[in-house]
Order: structure tokens, then sequence, then C-alpha cells
């Protein structure tokens, strides 16, 4: 079919074999193959001209068509292959969405704009739940993940934990840090442990730190949630530092200042062995570049 283009350009089957960088009788030969499979005449051939029959320009502008869909057949599944076209379902907890997130999409929009992402806000058991039922490809969960069987996990930077508290709390004035010591007769709330494991054990390991259990008296499966008790006096809470990206009357967040106690969590990113969208691949290389930028 692309022999037979260049033919009808020409009008010469001499200069088509010189474009084709063949020589002139299998050209015709090619040719008077294409016309049996066809059907009919395509070429008007005599010592003096080539011309196209009518049948023949008919063809001429349909082969010129597939020919323009088959190379962009082909850019497309190679870009589709490169992770440059596609599709991503992209899972992630809602405090990344305030630290982590926002300075990769806009690389990654800008690196891969053949790319459409399909973002859901959810806890880390819903988000592990949905990667093994195959309706996510990729989750950033709060780690450590215990049953990681049949998942691929990457750690990226320690999150710090702060302090939020009422405004009006006697720790609260005027301080802009807080020793978790003097957190041991405080009411918490905190994140249910079976919505986010990693998060709660790691709360837990802050407070054991310093010497005692914490008392948990409300729950709520959303950082803002959490906050939004804080801010009613219901308790105090450990919260990612991402939060204070987030202005809430009433509530402060402060610094934990005993530099002996570990206060950090672990963000990582999860996706099942078994998927083999390209996409992953271009998403988490920006993610590494982004992270390094920031250290």
């Amino acid at each position: 079919m692309r022999q037979f283009v260049v033919v009808a350009e020409e009008l010469n089957f001499r200069r088509a074999a010189e474009r084709l960088h063949m020589t002139q009788p299998p050209l015709s030969v090619a040719m008077r193959n294409l016309e049996d499979a066809v059907g009919v005449s395509l070429l008007d051939r005599s010592k003096h001209h080539v011309r196209l029959t009518p049948a023949g320009a008919v063809f001429y502008q349909e082969a010129k068509r597939i020919l323009q869909y088959t190379a962009q057949a082909r850019e497309r599944a190679r870009l589709t292959g490169m992770g440059h076209e596609g599709s991503l379902r992209l899972s992630f907890v809602p405090s990344a969405a305030l630290d982590v997130l926002p300075a990769v999409f806009k690389q990654f929009q800008q690196a891969y704009p053949g790319v459409r992402l399909h973002l859901t806000a959810e806890t880390t058991t819903r988000q592990l739940q949905d990667l093994r039922n195959g309706r996510t490809d990729l989750a950033l969960v709060v780690g450590p993940v215990h049953d990681a069987g049949g998942l691929l996990i990457e750690a990226l930077k320690p999150q710090t934990f702060v302090v939020a508290m009422p405004a009006d709390h006697a720790l609260a004035c005027n301080a802009r840090s807080v020793r978790v010591r003097d957190l041991a007769n405080e009411p918490f709330v905190s994140f249910p442990n079976v919505e986010g494991a990693g998060f709660t054990a790691a709360l837990l390991m802050v407070c054991r730190q310093a010497g005692f259990t914490p008392h948990i008296v409300q729950e709520a499966s959303q950082m803002q949630a959490i906050l939004t008790l804080v801010a009613g006096g219901l308790g105090i809470a450990l919260v990612p530092a991402a939060m204070r990206r987030l202005h809430m009357d009433d509530v402060v967040l402060l610094d934990i200042e005993e530099p002996d106690i570990v206060h950090t969590y672990d963000l990582v990113l999860a996706r099942a062995e078994a998927n083999d969208n390209p996409v992953i691949h271009a998403f988490l290389a920006t993610v590494r570049e982004c992270l390094e930028s920031t250290e």
C-alpha cells in the first residue's frame, strides 16, 4: 500500500522506485499483485505515461488515510508502552494531598500530558483492598504494610507528627512546642486502627517512648474531622505536620521538642505485583524526582 501511494504521487515507476530504495521490476510486480488483490485496474500504464484510473484515485485517498491511521496507532502504542499515554488510578491518604502530592501532580502533568489521572482519597485499609481487587493501580498509604503479599512497596521520606490541641489549652498558651511526656494525662483523639493500622501504631510508639499509653476517647477516619474534634475540646491529637497547611480556628499545632523521641511515620507507595500498567513506573519516577529535589 505504501508502494502504491508513492507510485500514485510520482506517476513514474523509475522515480517511485528510487524513493522506495528498490529497483523498478519488483515494484511493477507489486502493483500488479495489488490490482489482482483489489480486483480492478488501479493504474493506466503506457510507454509514455502512468495515470490513476478512477478506481485508483479512490484507492489512493483511502490508502493515505489507512497509512496515517497506522502511523498514529504505532505512535500511540509506543507512547502507551513508555507510560506517556493511558491512565492511572491513584488513591492516597488525604493528608498526603497537602504535602507530597501537589508538586508531584504538577510535574507529572507537565511531563506526561497524555496521561489521565483518576484520583481518590481513602484510608489505608480501603486502599489496600482496592489494590488487591484491581480497582486502583497505585496507592499512597501509611506504612508499614504488614500484610504485603502480592504487593510491591516503596517507602518515601518519613513524615513528622505535630501535636494538635485546643487553642485555649494550658500547654498551648504562647507555646510553639510541647513535650510528649506532658501529654500523659490528656484525652486523645485518634485515627481508627481498623482504617489505618500503620498510623495508629506510629502514634502509640511516640507515646510509649515517653512512658505512657494514650487514653483515646474519640476516633475519626479523616484528619480534618480529628481537628474538628480537637477544636471542640474533646481531646488532643498527633497529626501530620502537613496539616499546618489547613488553618482551623481554635486549634494550634505544636512541634514535639524532645529530640530523643522519634515522632515520624512512613508514607509508602504500594502497587500490585501483577499490574503491568506502564504509567505506574512513569509516576513513580516523577515521585522520586520530586522528593530528591526537596532533600
